[in-house]
Parts: structure tokens; C-alpha cells; sequence
């Protein structure tokens, strides 16, 4: 597969490194870019959840294979799996406003993952930031503020997973009222009905009857030749339609390991036939194993 991306922020590490910053929680990082100094243009390949209230608009943002439309006191949201921003010219650009990233490990284990899977504003149908008027943007800013001082000084992890759910919910009902006057833009997109039809075979437990999901049950299962969801998923996130479902599961997996599953528990759940296919996706998807991967992530554990 051809890597479309400059680079992948596996962790908030490999962010806080990019721009300049220090790390002050393995899980979590809140970066005002406004203190920083300018930064160079760059196509990243997402492993954890961002959020971006922007003073600028000094980008014309890559979303996958199109664009995303933002400006200035807006947020910009992405989630792992996802591509998105500027290819690499060897030029930089000042940044302004603030970040949000927290590693999807933060919840695993946790009622709140469930939730924080089904929030749209992150599915990749949603290439749109959410916008806010200018008492919202201040309410998120103190919100930032108040979350940085707590990265800095108590660091109490209950506090600082509360005030993160905290800003999700307010970016939830930004989202709903967007979305509410823009009605129907959300209903038929491809990526994000296979999004939800995946969601749905886990839920209903298929995976116990029929496995893997694969491309042509998706397809078949969205009304659509396989060829042709490819394409789409492609022309939309720049990923193949396989590697996309991929990304999916080993989301599920790293939940399921981090909340005390064994990797033979895991692929079973999965509907993987043997532990050793869970590692060869684990290891095609992540480029390590599940059981290195659990080693690393209890490492960072707090």
C-alpha cells in the first residue's frame, strides 16, 4: 500500500515531539499554539483523538482524499485511523489556538469507550469543524486552560478525564445543532454507514456466526458492489476499504486487551479462528503484536 501520509502520530508523544512540546501524561497533551513557534506542514496518519480550536486559518486542511472545511474559532476533530493535513514542502506556518489529544487507551476498559466510538463529529463522514460563537470558543478555552494546569500541577487522573469528557459533551451539542441545520448531510454517507454497520455486527455478536467482517459482507451488506466500496473508501480517506475494517477491529482489540482480555479471549471475540490471525492483523495494521502492544500500553498506564 502506498503510505499517503508524512507522518503517524502513534501516541501524544510523537505529537508533543513534532511540535516542540513536553510530555506531561503518556495519554493526554493540551498544547497552545500560540507559545509555540511556527511548525512545518505535514500529512498525518492519526492514532489518537484530537481536538483543535483554531485561531487561524492558515491551511488548506487534506481530509483523506478531499478537504476539510474549517475557519477561524472553529474545532477541528480527528480521530485515530484518520489522514489529514498538509503535505510536507519543507515550509512552516504559525499555528494559532489550541490542541486536545488524548490516547484512546485513556478509556479502554471503560463504559465511556462505547460512547466516545459513537460520537460523529469524529466518524470521517464529518469533514466539517464544528462551529462556535465567541462565548463557546471562551468557555473551551478556559476549559483547555483549566485542563493544562491540571497536567502541569495536581495531575489528578479523575479530574482530567472528567474535564476531557467535559469538553465532549460540549462538542457533542455544538455537533447536534450544526447538524440539525444542516440537516440530511450526515444520513447517506458511505464511511460513515459502514462505520455504523460495523458497530452494529460487534454489537449483535455476528462475528460468533460469520467471523471477520470482510469487504464483500460489507458490501453486500450496503447495497454495493465490493470494487466499488473500495473506491469510495479510498476517495474519502485514502485508505483501502480492507485496511479501513482493519483499523476498526484492532480498535476493538487494544479495548478488549486493556480491560483484562487475554489475546487468545480477544480473537475469539473478534471472531478470529486463532489467536496467531489476531497477531498477523495486529502486526499488519500496528507493526507489533498484541502482546507487545499490551506490554507497552500497561508501561504507560497511570
Amino acid at each position: 500500500m502506498i503510505q499517503n501520509y508524512d507522518i503517524k502520530v502513534k501516541n501524544v508523544h510523537a505529537y508533543n515531539e513534532f511540535v516542540g512540546v513536553e510530555d506531561l501524561h503518556p495519554h493526554i497533551s493540551v498544547i497552545h499554539y500560540d507559545e509555540l513557534p511556527p511548525i512545518r506542514h505535514c500529512r498525518t496518519l492519526w492514532g489518537v483523538y484530537g481536538l483543535f480550536l483554531l485561531d487561524d486559518d492558515s491551511e488548506e486542511l487534506g481530509y483523506g482524499s478531499g478537504t476539510y472545511d474549517y475557519s477561524v474559532g472553529s474545532i477541528v476533530c480527528v480521530s485515530p485511523s484518520q489522514i489529514g493535513g498538509v503535505s510536507n514542502d519543507d515550509t512552516t506556518f504559525q499555528r494559532k489556538g489550541w490542541a486536545l489529544l488524548f490516547s484512546p487507551e485513556l478509556f479502554h476498559g471503560t463504559d465511556y469507550e462505547k460512547k466516545l466510538l459513537r460520537m460523529e463529529f469524529f466518524h470521517y463522514h464529518v469533514n466539517k469543524a464544528l462551529t462556535i460563537i465567541a462565548s463557546e470558543q471562551k468557555d473551551c478555552e478556559t476549559l483547555f486552560r483549566m485542563l493544562q494546569q491540571e497536567l502541569t500541577e495536581a495531575k489528578r487522573k479523575d479530574v482530567m478525564v472528567k474535564l476531557i469528557e467535559l469538553i465532549l459533551a460540549y462538542c457533542s451539542s455544538f455537533f447536534n445543532r450544526q447538524y440539525s441545520i444542516e440537516s440530511g448531510v450526515k444520513g447517506n454517507h458511505i464511511v460513515s454507514r459502514l462505520e455504523h454497520l460495523l458497530d452494529d455486527y460487534y454489537t449483535t455478536g455476528e462475528q460468533f456466526s460469520k467471523g471477520l467482517p470482510t469487504v464483500r459482507f460489507c458490501a453486500d451488506c450496503l447495497c454495493v458492489a465490493p470494487n466499488y466500496l473500495g473506491d469510495l473508501i479510498r476517495q474519502e480517506t485514502g485508505d483501502s476499504a480492507n485496511h479501513f475494517i482493519g483499523r476498526n477491529v484492532i480498535r476493538r482489540a487494544k479495548n478488549l486487551l486493556m480491560s483484562g482480555k487475554s489475546v487468545t479471549e480477544t480473537a475469539y471475540a473478534l471472531g478470529l479462528d486463532f489467536p496467531s490471525h489476531l497477531s498477523r492483523l495486529f502486526n499488519r495494521i500496528e507493526g507489533i503484536t498484541p502482546s507487545v502492544y499490551l506490554k507497552q500500553a500497561l508501561k504507560r498506564k497511570v
